[in-house]
């Protein structure tokens, strides 16, 4: 049975677990203070903000699971490996972000109906800056490892953290505003437009993460396939292909095509040929398994 976790992916679920880990003690600190900021000024735009750190929190927890257990091996259960549980934990996440969102909306309507004092603006402001420049650092360095292991999980997991960057910088020109023009309801404004983000952020996640369970395919991919069986047409190793398709299993992909060679060829010559191309490709989409099945033209 072929295995898709080699060493150097192996290695890759160590850094993302490792990634995750870092992102979950950072993102309880962070979640700690907006929760104080937010006892002290009394924002629901900050509160909103807080609630999201919240599913952060659960997001983090998520993607250490989920990459420990995308990492197992090829079991008698599990021939292609358990990859898909990352697309698993991305729908997940994005049905807590959107849970969120709704809280959040819920929250802020009540507070129109029946607005509260703010206190401590300043202050809060200025907590609330330095906040989201910690968030916007860990955001990118969580999507930077994702991009380099290309583990799914860490990049939805970054792009939800700059997304709570985002909020976060827009509940902060919220509480200046209010500061400077004494309409506190724009706090609560404010936190219904954060309110609608975060509901979008999360049916997006749930999406990618339909696309990747549902086997969609990747025109990437495709292209670099096809590329090079191309290349190997044009350089008249091979007379033709056809039935190309491929599949991810988490950050795993697996190939299988019909290649025809010359019919006077030797089974090992056409084997040979066959075991080239699949190389070729394993390595142009590592991790990846390559088949390709040898036809007579």
């Amino acid at each position: 049975m072929p295995e898709p976790a080699g060493p150097s992916t192996q290695a890759d679920a160590r850094v993302a677990r490792r990634t995750a880990i870092i992102a979950l003690i950072i993102g309880i600190v962070l979640m700690g203070t907006k929760l104080c900021i937010f006892m002290l000024t009394g924002s629901a735009a900050v509160l909103s903000d807080a609630l999201e750190s919240v599913v952060n929190l659960a997001a983090a927890g998520l993607a250490i699971f989920s990459t420990w257990y995308a990492a197992r091996p090829p079991d008698e259960d599990h021939p292609y490996g358990h990859g898909n549980v990352e697309f698993i934990a991305i729908a997940i996440e994005g049905l807590l972000v959107a849970t969120a969102g709704v809280t959040i909306a819920y929250e802020s309507i009540g507070r129109l109906r029946q607005p509260t004092q703010l206190n401590d603006l300043d202050t809060g402001a200025i907590a609330l800056a330095v906040t989201a420049v910690c968030m916007a650092g860990l955001a990118g360095w969580v999507w930077g490892m994702g991009r380099r292991i290309n583990s799914p999980t860490l990049i939805a997991d970054g792009k939800h953290l700059m997304t709570d960057v985002l909020t976060t910088v827009s509940v902060l020109i919220g509480l200046v505003l209010v500061q400077f023009t004494g309409m506190v309801w724009l706090d609560s404004v404010l936190a219904l437009v954060v309110a609608g983000v975060v509901f979008i952020t999360g049916g997006r996640l749930m999406y990618e993460s339909w696309l990747g369970l549902s086997c969609r395919a990747d025109p990437k991919d495709d292209q670099i396939i096809r590329k090079i069986l191309d290349n190997e047409l044009a350089a008249g190793r091979i007379a033709g292909y056809h039935k190309v398709r491929y599949r991810h299993v988490g950050t795993f992909h697996w190939i299988d095509m019909h290649i025809q060679v010359d019919q006077r060829l030797t089974v090992r010559q056409g084997h040979e040929i066959a075991s080239a191309i699949e190389h070729r490709i394993e390595q142009a989409l590592s991790p990846a398994n390559a088949t390709a099945h040898v036809e007579p033209a």
